[in-house]
């Protein structure tokens, strides 16, 4: 079941973020994008996951395995994303920060520079031509 967009809504992103409640797994990671850029799977693999690898898979997430009634996706101050089951003490966390190393160094260079080039692209795409003189 793809999210609807309506979810995406000022008013309904306010209040998932008061109750810290979210439906899909992709609100959840709009959110923790804001507190970290760089995750490792909490599984036993320890899988690093960038923010681009995190948000394709919460729409794959979203799309074939949407919750359960009562279930939601909680954000930590930290940026972690877990899945509850009803009862906050029994969330599984399913996405830790990366710790500091050359790994999350390198992952966070590639961010800034996908950064830069869509800025770039933007800024090439909104720039005055000589037939728009």
């Amino acid at each position: 079941m793809e999210p609807n967009m309506e979810i995406f809504s000022p008013e309904r992103m306010a209040a998932a973020i008061d109750s810290g409640q979210y439906t899909y797994m992709i609100q959840a990671v709009l959110v923790a994008v804001n507190l970290c850029k760089a995750w490792r799977a909490d599984d036993g693999t320890n899988e690093p996951y960038s923010v681009q690898q995190l948000a394709d898979y919460a729409r794959m997430c979203d799309t074939h395995a949407p919750l359960v009634e009562g279930q939601y996706y909680m954000v930590t101050r930290e940026g972690a994303i877990g899945l509850c089951p009803g009862q906050e003490w029994e969330t599984e966390w399913l996405f830790v920060p990366m710790e500091p190393c050359p790994l999350r160094d390198e992952m966070l260079s590639q961010l800034e520079e996908q950064i830069n080039s869509f800025y770039a692209e933007y800024h090439a795409m909104s720039a005055p031509t000589d037939s728009n003189v």
